[in-house]
């Protein structure tokens, strides 16, 4: 079966395999599901862990063989491509498995894996390039000494003496700890959770008053506590204030970003604190599109604007997949994904390239806003969608349609289940039908909504 992968020739999606995949060519397909069927279970290990042997036994569809099998895979064109297990819903069968397929199977990246190193990849799920994919950081690594002082950032104020005592002694502002961060990224990022922290003490504080004042005597005590605790995080925003300001004294590298591609500016965003993002702007912080992906966590239509009106270039594609896909509790995200829409001109049709992780779990390669509103039951969202032109019937890499999103679970997860099912996910699936979505439709495993919902009833 070969996956129908459409989007537009004007701008396609290309695929990037992630470190240490390996792909089954489509023509092998045939073969590969044989001798996994014939050889898995008899095998003495394998046998005692194979979810569901009679369906294992039976299916056509190899990539269904691999979900049996606890194994993650993704598709391009008609080519399965298998990731690297990451510890989803059961044990790691792939070391035991291999020899059944190993000659059908061709490594993504040639000559990148030594002969003793391919099988301890698949026992452990390591990455072939030995990283974790994310970017190297240029920083000096960091004395005993210094690691110790960027712990205590977290803990206290600093002073200007003992950071240049520091800066004296490793001959630069910008040494990394064990994590790659510097002191720069250690004091934005402390004071990014400190603001997010008394912002929910605040929240807690008001409510806390707000009963207290409608003559609740016993929430008194609890309004003294909560003010307390208010107090307490104001002292811990103006010591994590007072660090930024003393590592930014020292002219540190403002482009400097994490392992996982966070810089300053990204904190700033994700944060929602609009002094913060001008005061970086103003210093010659560079906006980039992860600013604007950290960006969303804030749903607020000001920042987003803001730092689009900065840098235009670095509104991303997958920016309104992104924002779809987050939980649709949040206050202000049906006026966040029409700002993007209506304003930026995102097309409420692209398709993401990677694959985007949300709370409820993972939007594939090639998923589409409404897929990703589908995925977090988002009513308000997937209406809007749809009147601006969403087409119901796209699929993902995986052959998933929106409907197969909010039926239930369409892949492996790191440490086990995380689909459920919202209030308004009986509402999402009968919105998609009206607009002509099948229930009937099979993904790339043979798998149809109606399996998806049979199963999370199981």
């Amino acid at each position: 079966m070969t996956a129908h992968v459409p989007h537009s020739p004007d701008h396609p999606v290309p695929y990037v395999s992630p470190p240490g995949a390996f792909r089954i060519r489509q023509a092998d397909h045939a073969a590969a599901l044989k001798s996994l069927q014939r050889g898995c279970p008899q095998h003495m290990v394998i046998a005692d862990y194979l979810k569901n042997p009679e369906e294992f036994a039976r299916t056509s569809y190899l990539a269904r063989a691999f979900e049996l099998l606890g194994m993650q895979c993704d598709v391009d064109g008609g080519d399965l491509v298998l990731v690297p297990f990451e510890g989803g819903e059961g044990v790691d069968l792939s070391a035991y498995y291999w020899d059944f397929i190993e000659t059908l199977v061709y490594e993504e990246h040639p000559g990148s894996l030594s002969e003793g190193s391919k099988q301890a990849m698949i026992e452990v799920g390591m990455e072939a390039d030995g990283d974790d994919g994310a970017g190297e950081e240029d920083g000096a690594p960091a004395s005993d000494e210094a690691e110790a002082f960027m712990e205590e950032m977290a803990e206290r104020e600093i002073t200007g003496e003992e950071l240049d005592a520091l800066i004296a002694s490793e001959g630069t502002v910008d040494f990394c700890n064990s994590d790659g961060k510097t002191p720069w990224l250690v004091a934005c990022e402390g004071y990014r959770w400190a603001i997010a922290e008394h912002a929910e003490a605040q929240l807690a504080c008001d409510e806390a008053n707000d009963r207290s004042d409608d003559g609740d005597e016993s929430s008194d005590d609890e309004r003294d506590d909560a003010q307390q605790a208010l107090t307490e995080a104001a002292a811990v925003l103006q010591a994590r204030l007072h660090n930024l300001r003393i590592v930014l004294q020292r002219q540190p590298d403002l482009a400097a970003c994490t392992p996982d591609g966070m810089d300053a500016l990204a904190y700033a965003a994700q944060s929602g604190q609009v002094e913060w993002v001008d005061w970086l702007l103003a210093h010659g912080a560079q906006v980039r599109p992860r600013t604007l992906q950290e960006a969303l966590q804030s749903f607020s239509v000001d920042m987003v604007r803001k730092l689009a009106q900065a840098n235009p270039r670095a509104v991303a594609p997958d920016l309104l997949v992104r924002a779809s896909a987050a939980p649709c509790v949040m206050p202000g995200k049906v006026e966040l994904v029409r700002y993007l829409v209506k304003e930026l001109g995102c097309n409420v049709n692209v398709r993401t390239a990677a694959v985007i992780y949300e709370d409820k779990g993972r939007v594939g390669r090639l998923g589409t806003p409404l897929m990703a509103a589908a995925l977090a039951d988002d009513l308000a969202v997937a209406e809007y969608l749809l009147a601006a032109g969403a087409d119901v019937h796209a699929v993902d890499a995986y052959g998933n349609t929106a409907l197969h999103y909010c039926s239930g679970q369409t892949w492996v997860s790191d440490g086990g289940p995380l689909w459920f099912a919202l209030d308004d996910n009986p509402s999402v699936m009968a919105l998609l039908r009206q607009h002509g979505a099948n229930d009937g439709v099979q993904n790339i495993a043979g798998v149809t909504p109606g399996d998806l919902r049979a199963r999370r009833d199981e």
